[in-house]
């Protein structure tokens, strides 16, 4: 019995230092995990090291070197990111803390530890990012070597230190120079931006590589977001009795716009302003948008006082059109044999191309001009206005790549193209114009292709060749009945 009483006690000595241990144990881990978390009771020495008192403070520094961060700072659009990596041989941490990325350009804020023992910035791990992998949700991937943006000049520093870390910050900018057979869409669509050949340099420690880094990219585009918004709801009607609605005035990180209802006349392409007092040539407000997605005018206010008012007006005096029709001609090939011939001797045309309204064009021939051998284009019409919005541009100005569909609408007006007798599309030309009230001159002049390329213009001899020339989407204005002001309120984000 004895022995048995005896066990039993034993037994109950044996369970109590068991749970004390498990008690001391336990009060081990929240104490450690405590010292993890707890802030270090030493003190950051102000003189090593640039310390703020907080947080907000630290971003004032930021803000400085790039001029945008404040804006985007401000509405949102710089998300905190939790994302920490552990760096072995320091003993340290890496926290990506912020960031914000358009069209792959990150601004990227990150902290590492700041510890007793570090005597300068220099002694706490840089990062650089040597390649930016983008992906989109569709799986599809591309990879691009990664530049840094320095911001302003005299701005660049060894970061700042809030509550014992270092907060340093960069701006990646992939390069766009690899490939021209790269989707470049991958990296305006890409909703994970992974950095990729990472390392860290520090003074004492040299330069190790780290993991890869991936980061969940925000998918609001902070460009074209409308943070405030003013209704104007005016009328007023262009052409046969068309009618156009100004909804609101809208604002943008970076510019107004009207937000407009319009018929469905894929002829109309923006309205015309001869309000501006800063040049004679008149303005031209495109429309943008889609059926879906709805239209807007895009708002370019004029610098100066005018910032400070609190409403503005635009006064919109013609309505813009293109001329969904092409229009060729042929120059045969024993005209420009007739001319190289004798180049002082021009050949003179009048021939008649087209016309539009009271406008006029018509090729005159060829002939040399300032030395050397042009084909020569006029433009008639009734005012000044008219030149302005039919000033040709050579087709080979645009890439063949697909054009945003906001931008459809106005996007390559008034083209000319030459083919030659073979149909080959050329795109060795320039065209050069001078203008007086009513009517612009044009001249055409060749160019070696790969002196082109090379940025050495010395023109050459027009090739012998039929060649043809065509003109396309040709705009043209029609005067509204009226004039029409229209008046907004000022509400520019950034005042």
């Amino acid at each position: 019995m004895m022995v048995v009483m005896l066990k039993g006690l034993y037994d109950l000595q044996i369970i109590k230092k068991l749970l004390i241990g498990s008690v001391l144990i336990g009060g081990f881990v929240v104490y450690t995990q405590y010292e993890k978390s707890a802030e270090p009771t030493w003190t950051v020495n102000s003189e090593q090291f640039s310390v703020v008192n907080s947080l907000k403070d630290g971003m004032k520094r930021e803000y400085i070197k790039f001029d945008e961060l404040e804006l985007i700072d401000k509405y949102g659009f710089l998300k905190e990111i939790n994302k920490t990596v552990t760096l072995k041989e320091s003993y340290r941490t890496l926290k990506i803390e912020k960031i914000w990325n358009m069209n792959g350009r990150m601004y990227l804020l990150y902290s590492v530890d700041v510890k007793e023992r570090d005597k300068d910035e220099y002694h706490i791990p840089r990062l650089s990012v040597k390649n930016m992998q983008f992906q989109t949700k569709e799986g599809k991937e591309l990879v691009l070597k990664a530049g840094e943006e320095m911001g302003q000049p005299g701005t660049r520093d060894e970061g700042f230190v809030y509550k014992h870390r270092l907060y340093r910050s960069m701006m990646l900018m992939p390069g766009m120079f690899d490939s021209s057979e790269n989707d470049w869409s991958i990296v305006s669509k890409a909703n994970i931006v992974r950095l990729q050949d990472l390392t860290i340099s520090s003074k004492n420690h040299g330069v190790d590589s780290i993991e890869d880094i991936a980061l969940t990219v925000p998918s609001e585009d902070p460009y074209t977001k409308v943070l405030k918004s003013e209704p104007i709801n005016q009328t007023f009607t262009y052409g046969d009795n068309q009618k156009v609605k100004i909804k609101s005035i809208d604002a943008l990180l970076y510019e107004q716009r009207l937000s407009v209802e319009i018929p469905n006349d894929k002829s109309l392409i923006g309205f015309a302003s001869k309000e501006n007092k800063l040049q004679d040539q008149p303005l031209t407000y495109g429309i943008l948008g889609t059926n879906k997605n709805g239209f807007y005018v895009p708002i370019y206010d004029m610098t100066g006082d005018v910032n400070n008012k609190k409403e503005r007006s635009v006064t919109f005096t013609s309505s813009v059109h293109k001329d969904p029709r092409s229009f060729s001609w042929k120059i045969p090939k024993n005209d420009i044999q007739t001319f190289l011939s004798n180049t002082d001797q021009p050949v003179l045309k009048n021939q008649e191309i087209l016309k539009i309204g009271n406008t006029i064009i018509r090729y005159e021939g060829m002939t040399m001009f300032e030395g050397s051998p042009r084909i020569k284009l006029s433009i008639f019409t009734d005012s000044s206005q008219h030149l302005h919005h039919l000033r040709l541009i050579p087709d080979h100005y645009y890439s063949d790549a697909e054009v945003s569909d906001d931008y459809e609408r106005v996007y390559k007006n008034n083209i000319i193209s030459i083919s030659d007798e073979n149909k080959t599309r050329m795109d060795n030309f320039e065209v050069h114009s001078s203008e007086n009230e009513k009517k612009a001159t044009y001249y055409i002049t060749f160019y070696n292709k790969k002196e082109m390329e090379n940025g050495e213009m010395k023109p050459i001899m027009i090739p012998e060749s039929e060649l043809t020339l065509t003109l396309s989407n040709l705009s043209y204005l029609k005067p509204l009945k009226n004039p029409v002001d229209i008046i907004y309120k000022n509400i520019m984000i950034m005042n």
